[in-house]
Order: C-alpha cells, then sequence, then structure tokens
C-alpha cells in the first residue's frame, strides 16, 4: 500500500512539473513584444483625419511600432523645433518646407535619406520635388504634396452680384472691377469686401510682382531684388485695392480675423491662395466654392512649392523610422494622401483632381506651365523668409509704398549675408 502511494506521488509531482514547464515556457511565448515610439510633427490640421488612417494602417502591418502624431500650429513649429531638435527630444520624422530645409538641412540635424534609396524609391517622384531637400548632392527628405497659387471665390456672391465667373482671360482690370462690384457698404461701413490684398509672399504679393513682370531674387538668390518698376507697380495696385478703393481688409483686419475665416465666412467674396488649402475651403463652402487662374497683367504667374518628409538624425529608432518613411513614399500613402493635397508620387495629384473633379481643377493643373518657385534665398532662407514677410505687413500698413520696397530690400539683404 505504502508502495502504491508513494508511486502516485512521484507521478503526481511529476506531472506538476511537466505543467508547470508548460506554463513558463506559454508565458514566455505570450510576454509582450517591446513597443518603439516614434513622434511624428506637422503643422496642417487638414491632414488630421487622413494621418489618422494611415498611421493606424502602419502600426497594424508592423508589430512594434507606435506612431506619436503632433500637429504643432505654424506660429509655434519652428521655435519649438528648433529647441527640441537637436536635444533628441523633439520629432523622429517631421514636415520640412523648402526655406527651412535650406537652413537645416547643412546642420547635420536631419537624416541622409541616400542610404536608403533603394528602401525609398526616391525613382517614384519627379526630381524637382527632391531637389529642395537635397544638400551636397544628397537627398534628405521624401516629397509629400505640392501646392500653387490660384483664386478661390464664392460663386453664390458672383451669383447675386449678376457676375460671370472668373476665368483664364482675366486681367488685373477684370479683378478690379469686380472687386468693385462685389465691396458691399451699409451706412458707411463696409459688410462685404470684394478680395483680399494679401501681402503674402506664398500666396499674395510675390506672385503680382512677377505677374507684372517684376523679379523677386537675383539669379544667385542672394539678393532681394523687388524694389523695380514693375515691382512698385504691383504693390501700389494691391496697396489701392485695401486704402484706395476699400474693396479689401486691411492687414490689421487681417490679424484680427484670420484671411481664410474672412473668405469662408462670407466676408470676402475673392481670395487668392494656396492649393493646400483647398479641401479646408471645399468642406466649408461646398458648392458655391469656385476655382480660376490668378488674373494676368504682362504674363501668368503662380507660385508653386512642395513640401518634404524628413527624419531626426538623433533618432533612437532608426531603423523604425526608415519602415515609416517606406510606408510614407509608397503608393498607397499618395492614394489616401490625395482626398486632402496633391501628391508628388508619380501620378498622384491625378488622383488629386479626381477627388475634386466638380471643381475646375484645370486651374492647377495649367500652373505647372507658368508657375514660379517658392521666392527663397541661397542663405539663412528660414530666417529671411519669415523676416520678409514680417517686413511684407510693414509696408501694406500705409496707403502710398513710397520707399517701402528699398527698405524691405536693405533689411532683408543684410540678413542674407550675416
Amino acid at each position: 500500500m505504502k508502495k502504491d502511494l508513494r508511486t502516485v506521488l512521484v507521478a503526481m509531482l511529476l506531472i506538476a512539473l511537466s505543467l508547470n514547464s508548460l506554463f513558463a515556457a506559454g508565458g514566455a511565448e505570450a510576454k509582450p513584444q517591446e513597443t518603439k515610439t516614434i513622434n511624428f510633427w506637422y503643422w496642417d490640421q487638414n491632414g488630421e483625419e487622413v494621418y489618422k488612417k494611415m498611421i493606424a494602417e502602419f502600426e497594424a502591418q508592423n508589430a512594434g511600432i507606435k506612431v506619436n502624431m503632433s500637429i504643432i500650429p505654424w506660429s509655434d513649429y519652428w521655435t519649438k523645433l528648433q529647441m527640441a531638435l537637436p536635444t533628441g527630444t523633439g520629432p523622429d520624422v517631421f514636415w520640412l518646407n523648402h526655406p527651412n530645409a535650406v537652413s537645416y538641412l547643412p546642420t547635420g540635424l536631419v537624416m541622409n535619406l541616400e542610404p536608403y534609396k533603394d528602401q525609398i524609391k526616391f525613382e517614384n517622384f519627379n526630381s524637382i520635388y527632391s531637389e529642395p531637400f537635397m544638400h551636397e548632392g544628397s537627398r534628405y527628405g521624401v516629397p509629400i504634396f505640392f501646392d500653387s497659387v490660384i483664386l478661390y471665390y464664392n460663386k453664390a456672391m458672383f451669383d447675386k452680384a449678376g457676375l460671370a465667373y472668373p476665368d483664364d482671360s482675366w486681367t488685373w482690370d477684370d479683378y478690379l472691377n469686380a472687386s468693385a462690384k462685389l465691396t458691399i457698404k451699409d451706412k458707411g461701413t463696409t459688410i462685404q469686401y470684394g478680395t483680399i490684398a494679401d501681402p503674402d509672399m506664398q500666396s499674395g504679393a510675390s506672385n503680382f510682382i512677377l505677374q507684372n513682370g517684376g523679379t523677386l531674387f537675383s539669379e544667385d538668390r542672394m539678393k532681394l531684388v523687388i524694389d523695380t518698376p514693375e515691382g512698385r507697380e504691383a504693390a501700389q495696385f494691391l496697396l489701392d485695392l485695401i486704402y484706395k478703393y476699400g474693396y479689401s481688409p486691411t492687414v490689421s483686419e487681417m490679424r484680427e480675423i484670420t484671411k481664410a475665416t474672412m473668405f469662408q465666412s462670407g466676408m470676402v467674396a475673392m481670395i487668392t491662395n494656396h492649393t493646400g488649402i483647398l479641401k479646408q475651403f471645399a468642406e466649408i463652402l461646398g458648392p458655391d466654392l469656385g476655382i480660376a487662374p490668378m488674373p494676368k497683367q504682362k504674363q501668368r504667374a503662380s507660385i508653386y512649392h512642395n513640401l518634404g518628409y524628413v527624419a531626426s538624425a538623433k533618432t533612437k529608432h532608426p531603423e523604425e523610422v526608415m519602415k515609416f518613411m517606406s510606408y510614407l513614399a509608397s503608393e498607397r500613402h499618395a492614394t489616401l494622401l490625395s482626398s486632402v493635397w496633391a501628391p508628388c508620387y508619380n501620378g498622384g495629384a491625378e488622383l488629386f483632381f479626381k477627388e475634386y473633379s466638380w471643381l475646375d481643377t484645370k486651374a492647377i493643373v495649367d500652373t505647372v506651365n507658368y508657375g514660379y518657385p517658392l521666392p527663397i534665398s541661397a542663405k539663412n532662407a528660414g530666417p529671411v523668409y519669415t523676416l520678409l514677410n514680417n517686413e511684407m505687413d510693414k509696408v501694406f500698413m500705409q496707403p502710398q509704398l513710397g520707399n517701402g520696397l528699398a527698405e524691405i530690400e536693405k533689411v532683408i539683404n543684410a540678413e542674407i549675408n550675416k
């Protein structure tokens, strides 16, 4: 009997040891994989929903990688990036525009993507989109989307005024006459402006200077050259829209209520702006939104520009970052992005035009033929671009141009040569 009991106890012990080994092995297999987090920064809230979708898809395909998305407003973006990037505490992947690429790429803070060219497949992008993000022959950025400047208008306001919609035959005179008829006053107070005379060097003033046959920078981009007869005439034309005729709000009013808000809310009938904001306008105005080429003077002109995804050279997760960058360089990324912007990926723009086929997207397509790159200096481009916009704002605070452009040249050229 004792022998039988001893046999049973030994058997039970062996079973217990076996079960313990099984549970231990199972526990090791069930141990969760270490998650590595990539921080992604950009500044445009119009992309929030599409980026949420992209990130969810990327994370589902790449177990163990989490992407933390942060929308940093433009007004804070460059200050925060300047402080965070050198310490390695900022983004792993982030948006970069052309002016700031000139300043950031030589610093060593941005990852050189040339060693990963087979993984990223730059051949899927036109070289004109990669060039703004190249330094000493190496590529540092994955092109995202491009934009160009067009004329947005409110069809309902045109209909009410009995005006024909803008088209590619429009000149400055047509633009001026329409602005007059679309401006409405009530007891001396303007309740509706015809347009916005925008001092901005992307969406406003520079387009008019170029349309009038003027110049922006010297050929080597080391000198601002806007103080010419053509430049002065264009700037005064815009100032007259504000002060002489009252067809546009003042710069002070534009600061109180953003230009986009003025147009979206029905305070303004026309606005010149880049195509990156098209989705926002389309969602708010719906079928009342119309788009057309910029009005021409001596020639046609429209500023174009594209952004790039870049990576921090100080990232702690380079392998995971490259997986994410490869996704951002893919056809799938372009397909999703096309619901908001015109992707730089080959064929991506056509998807964007199809998404907004109810608008006259030919106005955007044609800008490729007469567009000018965003005006930037060859040195200190980021600070110079910001300063240029600030100085142009100051000039637009007065009804007469005077020596305004000459003064801007002095300030800007001194900044370039620092």
